[in-house]
């Protein structure tokens, strides 16, 4: 799967690193080795998925994160809910119980074939339930992913679903090609956001890193800094083996 994720930098990093701190339980301090305070930052990132142009599903990316087979198609059927409901001005949908009782960052991904065409989420949880996630970063990718401007409610209906789980917070490193993107995912920060890569997401990480600068308007790659993470997926296109 081919995706990027683009997150704005924020207003003050000094004092959103201590909200961070504060607020959610994922991040109690900068991940090992990434560099003090930018651990703080990456940690409270907001990451706008904008979806490149073809979603390659890699099987590393398709463990399943604590939830039985049920509660993993109850969940993506949910997220499909909530943009059906939202395209449609319709009612939000009722959670599935799985959703209602933790709290966990999530990218939530739309995909039409191979093609995505809406995704938002981020490495630390916003809200106060994986369900309230869900449906938030649906909406943020309705409002801020430009590819999700052509999307309907047929589109909705249609579409294929992946939930990303990251695993902690990213680590830095300091050279993009000691990361596995098999393996691992990618983020890329610069000083006007960032660029994110789940496992499985890119074939190599030299396509990755340069892509990421593109996006990021870069043309100094020390200019930016480069962290691994881990994650683990759910999929429509694993569990039902459709779309």
């Amino acid at each position: 799967m081919k995706r990027d994720c683009y997150h704005p930098p924020p207003p003050s990093s000094a004092r959103r690193g201590s909200e961070y701190h504060t607020t959610h339980p994922l991040a109690y301090g900068p991940p090992p080795g990434s560099g003090g305070d930018r651990g703080g930052q990456i940690a409270n990132s907001i990451i706008l998925l904008i979806c490149a142009i073809t979603l390659f599903l890699a099987t590393t990316a398709s463990a399943a994160p604590g939830f039985t087979t049920p509660e993993q198609q109850a969940l993506v059927a949910y997220a499909r809910d909530c943009l059906t409901a939202r395209l449609a001005n319709s009612p939000a949908p009722t959670p599935p119980p799985c959703a209602t009782t933790q709290q966990r960052a999530c990218f939530v991904t739309f995909f039409s074939g191979k093609r995505v065409f809406a995704c938002f989420g981020g490495f630390s949880p916003r809200r106060a339930t994986l369900a309230e996630e869900i449906a938030e970063n649906i909406r943020l990718a309705l409002k801020n992913d430009g590819r999700a401007r052509t999307a309907t409610r047929e589109t909705a209906l249609r579409a294929g679903v992946q939930i990303t789980f990251p695993l902690g917070q990213p680590e830095r490193v300091a050279d993009y090609r000691d990361i596995d993107p098999a393996r691992e995912g990618m983020f890329v920060e610069g000083a006007n956001g960032g660029v994110a890569f789940v496992p499985g997401e890119a074939r190599t990480a030299n396509w990755a890193f340069r892509e990421a600068l593109r996006r990021l308007g870069e043309r100094d790659p020390a200019a930016v800094a480069v962290y691994r993470f881990r994650a683990e997926a759910i999929s429509t296109r694993g569990l039902i083996g459709n779309r």
